[in-house]
């Protein structure tokens, strides 16, 4: 037998006429009238091919196929019950991975709500979530995402996606940075404007900026191109080259007197942080939405 809907309306009449013992009882619980109730009980029983109680003036009692069928009735709507109950913790339930791509160094930077977010997250209840981070450049985090590789994407992103939704997140400023060590540490106004532009320096491949415009900049410097700002940091502290940096990434040696800001009056910048994800006609996963909620969240904090 293939129990249907209205085979579970049935037996769950069934189920209160045996509480209630018998159908004039279970009049008021089910608020149908006995004729009604003995109508449905037929009904389950020419479903089943078999007798489930005697009912009438001589009393309600259940025959033995339906003591059997009463005992599996409430097995099975226990199992139901136990079914709804699961399904409920499971859609409460935090779980799958978070897979996240951003940008190199972003650790040191106290505007950034990436590690906020990680924390608050963390203390969601039924959490069960498998965390991937990938560090890397934007052209290749915006693909990651694009691709379906990564959930979220953070990072400076020169150009907007029409597949990819973006959540401005703040400013990362950025001074010029030379070594303490380099002739242009000591010179100041129109003397290091001037050397600047004869200076080489070290351009990280996706801002593809220098300190200059196009037309101010020689073509005959060699300048060195990076992918992370690392590489950056290691070219300037060697003296060879000045570049801009993140003023929070470069503080921890510009305090011990190893790197000096050029004019930060007039060479400075600012980067625009972004988190993205991909445009779906679907609901992002509970576990992605619940993530991108606690992003949004630390990022109002921050503001």
């Amino acid at each position: 037998m293939n129990l249907t809907d209205i085979d579970l309306r049935l037996l769950r009449i069934f189920l209160a006429v045996v509480e209630a013992r018998g159908v004039s009882n279970a009049q008021t619980v089910l608020g149908r009238d006995a004729s009604t109730i003995s109508k449905h009980l037929a009904q389950l029983e020419g479903r089943l091919g078999f007798r489930l109680c005697e009912r009438g003036r001589s009393g309600f009692a259940l025959t033995d196929e339906g003591i059997v069928i009463h005992r599996r009735t409430l097995e099975l709507f226990a199992v139901i019950q136990r079914f709804g109950q699961d399904a409920l913790s499971m859609q409460r339930q935090l779980s799958g991975p978070v897979r996240i791509a951003l940008i190199d160094n972003l650790i040191t930077d106290d505007a950034c709500p990436l590690t906020a977010t990680l924390r608050r997250f963390s203390r969601r209840e039924h959490n069960q979530v498998a965390f991937f981070i990938d560090i890397t450049e934007p052209a290749r985090i915006e693909q990651a995402v694009l691709d379906n590789q990564s959930d979220i994407g953070i990072g400076i992103f020169r150009h907007r996606l029409q597949e990819l939704e973006y959540l401005d997140l703040y400013q990362e400023q950025e001074l010029l940075y030379a070594s303490s060590a380099h002739p242009l540490a000591g010179m100041r106004g129109t003397e290091l404007q001037t050397q600047v532009v004869h200076t080489r320096q070290v351009v990280r491949e996706f801002l593809g900026q220098t300190a200059l415009s196009p037309r101010e900049n020689p073509p005959n410097v060699p300048h060195a191109w990076v992918s992370n700002i690392e590489a950056a940091v290691m070219l300037i502290l060697a003296g060879s080259h000045i570049g801009f940096l993140p003023v929070h990434f470069a503080r921890q040696w510009a305090e011990k007197g190893q790197l000096t800001a050029l004019a930060p009056e007039h060479y400075s910048r600012a980067s625009l942080i972004q988190a993205i994800t991909r445009q779906n006609k679907r609901a992002p996963r509970p576990v992605l939405n619940a993530f991108l909620d606690d992003l949004r969240q630390e990022h109002k904090t921050c503001i």
